[in-house]
Formats: structure tokens, sequence, C-alpha cells
């Protein structure tokens, strides 16, 4: 069983409900809110946050690991800040797309999204006109993206909790690999290099035997506890390098005037919103993340640097991991 991450992104939180429910039927509203699809035999998970735009840590993780975004375009046609804001996070992470417009028709979309976001991503994006209650939606183009670590298993963690008569459960979405029972998974960042393994895994309330990459998933698991879950964001299967020291080639949003060297900000990977000291690289166009614990990274990682005391525009840029 293997899936895709559907980012849906948007300011109108009607407008995105409205989209969700058509399309897919809701799963998890606690943190990430899910809606599953299930398609020609691939399953499908609609990513939404209900916090923006007071806070962007929500859209900052989905962008980080989802596929592909789907951008709800203004009913109104009229655009605003925040609007920009979330093309640059799209631009940042370098994904791939389509704009709905639902319920509306606006004259030469495609020409507006040249102009008002030139530069950026979304610009390209291909438009859809939807009826609000349409449940149809063409998926087959959308497939899961390729700069993962090749044959190693990586799965982001967002929630750890006791259930009893199980023991503890996670769950998380698969970014790389397969998961399958009895699997020796390494917890990230851990110091003694701690590991765990699966004792039973679901997906969707339904136990599975195995499941592969982009599924959302829950774990039960033997040999540790949930205080070992306190800092843990990721679990791999061993073989992912980590370093609490992340360089990377870098593209400053041009709509980000402030300078990026030798200053305390936030860096986006793979799911998690990380405190970081950003340093001049080893090229005038790298820069160096420091961290507080390593991280799971490889050639080729998207990240992204965020500002979360910068208004209107809290995205400052993103970049590739080039041979860590």
């Amino acid at each position: 069983m293997e899936g895709c991450l559907l980012g849906v992104f948007g300011s109108s939180p009607a407008l995105k409900t409205s989209f969700l429910s058509a399309v897919g039927k809701k799963s998890e509203t606690e943190g990430i809110i899910v809606y599953q699809r299930n398609e020609s035999g691939k399953k499908y998970s609609f990513l939404d946050d209900s916090t923006y735009p007071e806070k962007i840590q929500g859209y900052g993780r989905i962008a980080s690991i989802c596929d592909y975004a789907l951008y709800m375009y203004p009913q109104e046609g009229k655009l605003s800040p925040t609007d920009g804001e979330l093309a640059v996070l799209l631009d940042s992470f370098g994904i791939n797309g389509k704009v709905e417009l639902i319920d509306s028709s606006l004259p030469d979309l495609a020409g507006t999204l040249k102009t008002a976001f030139k530069g950026l991503r979304l610009s390209t994006y291909g438009v859809e006109q939807r009826d609000s209650k349409s449940s149809v939606i063409d998926l087959s183009h959308i497939t899961a993206k390729s700069n993962y670590p090749e044959g190693s298993t990586l799965i982001y963690i967002d929630r750890a909790f006791n259930v009893k008569g199980v023991g503890l459960v996670v769950l998380g979405f698969i970014l790389s690999g397969t998961v399958s029972i009895h699997d020796r998974l390494r917890l990230i960042p851990s110091e003694s290099g701690k590991s765990a393994e699966v004792k039973g895994i679901q997906v969707s309330d339904e136990d599975q035997d195995s499941a592969g990459r982009g599924i959302r998933i829950g774990l039960s698991l033997k040999n540790v506890e949930l205080k070992d879950f306190d800092k843990v964001s990721w679990m791999d299967s061993g073989s992912i390098k980590t370093s609490a020291e992340v360089e990377f080639d870098f593209s400053q949003s041009v709509y980000y005037k402030q300078p990026t060297v030798d200053r305390d900000l936030h860096l986006e990977a793979s799911g998690e919103l990380l405190v970081a000291k950003i340093v001049q690289g080893k090229s005038s166009s790298s820069r160096i993340a420091k961290l507080s614990s390593a991280i799971p990274v490889w050639d080729g990682m998207q990240v992204c640097v965020v500002d979360l005391n910068s208004k209107p525009l809290r995205i400052v840029g993103g970049g590739r991991v080039k041979n860590p």
C-alpha cells in the first residue's frame, strides 16, 4: 500500500472545507487536518491547517512533507498578503501543484497568476474550475516526490501517546521506504541511538502487515516508552545520515529584505520547525543551519528558512542540501 500527500493551501477556511468535504473523508482534526481518499489502489491524504494566517508553522510542516499542492484561489479574485506568503512558501519548497477555482469564474485566471506571482512556482500552476459539491477530481497525474534517500525508510512522527491494552502508539507520515511488522526503527533525535520494534500497523483504523511511502500511519511499538518521544520527530531504518549542522544552497525570497547570516531563525525540515542559527556556508550562495540536535539529512533534501517575527512575510527562502 502506497499513497501521496497533498497539501491544501488557502486563507479561506470555508473554501477549503467545501473542497475537502467533497473530495475526501475527514479522518483527523487534531494538529494536521487529514482527509482521505482511495482511488485506483492508492491512498491520497489531503492535508490542511486551521491556524493560518495567525500561524505559519502548520502550513510550513505540510509544505515540507507534501508531494503536491492544491491552492484555493479566492472566489472574489482579490489577492491578499497571505496569498503572497503562501506562494512564497510553495516556491521555497519547489512544490508542483494546481490552482482550484471553486464556484467562481474569473476571466484569464492563468494570465493573472503569471502576473501576480511572477517568478514564483505558483505562476506556472494549471487552473481547474470546480463546483463545490463535485467529488470528481483527477489524481492520476500526481506522483510521489523523488528527492528522498533511496532504499531508506523515513517516518515523520507528529503524535505519540499510550493506549490502554495496546501500549505506546505513534502517528506519522511515511516519507520514504516501507514499514513492516517486526521492523526495528531508530528514533531521531536520540543521543543513545535508541530504537523501537514495530508491534502493529494501522492505516485508517485497519490493521496492516506493511505500508509504503505517502501513507498516514499508526504504529504500536515495543521496547520504548512515551518519555522516549519527548523530543523525537522522526524514525528511520538506521541508514540515513544525521547532523546538527545542515548546509544547503540557499535562494532568498526577493520579497524578504532582511539579512540572513548570523541570525537566529527557524529551519523547516521534513515536517519539523527547528530553532536554527543561520551562518554563512562555504560559498556565497550557501548557508549553514546550526541546530540543537541532529536531524536526518541527505543529498537533495529541501529545506526552508522561516522568520516568525517578520510581517507580513515570514518565509525567508528555501534551499537544497548538497552532499551532506
